[in-house]
C-alpha cells in the first residue's frame, strides 16, 4: 500500500522527535485536506498569545462565551488568516464538513457568527500547515512524521500540553520508548 493511499484525510501526522522543524516540535497536525495538489493542516497543540476574548477584539466583535480559551499557531503559512474548527450547526460561508460534527469555518462573516454564539467545542487557529504536491510523503517517508487517526476528542477535549502524548499512546507508542538522535527535516 502507497503512502498516498495511507494517509488520506483526515488524519492527524505526529512529529517525530527527531523532526528538526520548530515549527512542529512535538507537534499534532490534523491533515484537512490531502491530494495531488498539495496537503493542508491545523497544528492542534500550539497555543498563541492572545485568548479568543483578545482575539475577537482585534476583529471588532465581542466574544460571547467563556473567551480564556487561547488562540493556537496553526501552522507557518498565511499566519494573519484565522481558521475555525468546531463541532456545530454553523454552516456559514467558506465552512466545510471534516469528521462527523467536525467543520471547518474560514470567512469572516463565519466568525462573526461563531463568536456571537460559540459552540461549546471550538478552537480558532492562526495559520496553517501546507505541503506542495509529494512534500509531504517525502516527509513521512524519511521518518518525520506518524500517521494517526484523527479524533474529535484529541482536537477538543485534550489538554494542548498533553496532546501529543496522547496521540502517541492512542497508537499504541509509549513517547518516553522513543529515541531522539539526529534531526530529520
Amino acid at each position: 500500500m502507497s503512502i498516498e493511499v495511507e494517509l488520506g484525510a483526515p488524519a492527524f501526522l505526529i512529529a517525530v522527535p527527531q523532526l528538526g522543524d520548530p515549527n512542529f516540535s512535538r507537534g499534532v497536525v490534523f491533515v484537512i485536506e490531502h491530494g495531488d495538489q498539495g496537503s493542508m493542516g491545523l497544528v492542534i497543540n500550539r497555543p498563541g498569545n492572545l485568548d479568543l476574548k483578545s482575539f475577537a477584539s482585534t476583529q471588532n466583535m465581542q466574544f460571547r462565551g467563556d473567551g480564556s480559551s487561547l488562540v493556537l499557531q496553526g501552522g507557518p503559512v498565511q499566519t494573519d488568516r484565522a481558521f475555525i474548527l468546531h463541532c456545530s450547526d454553523h454552516r456559514g460561508p467558506e465552512t466545510e464538513d471534516i469528521m462527523g460534527q467536525t467543520r471547518l469555518s474560514y470567512s469572516l462573516e463565519s466568525l462573526k457568527l461563531i463568536v456571537d454564539q460559540p459552540p461549546p467545542k471550538l478552537r480558532i487557529f492562526l495559520g496553517y500547515a501546507g505541503w506542495g504536491p509529494g512534500q509531504l510523503a517525502k516527509e513521512i517517508t524519511a521518518g518525520a512524521w506518524l500517521l494517526g487517526q484523527a479524533t474529535e476528542n484529541l482536537v477538543f477535549e485534550t489538554p494542548l500540553d498533553r496532546i501529543w502524548e496522547t496521540a502517541l499512546r492512542h497508537m499504541g507508542i509509549d513517547p518516553a520508548l522513543l529515541m531522539h538522535s539526529g534531526a530529520v527535516h
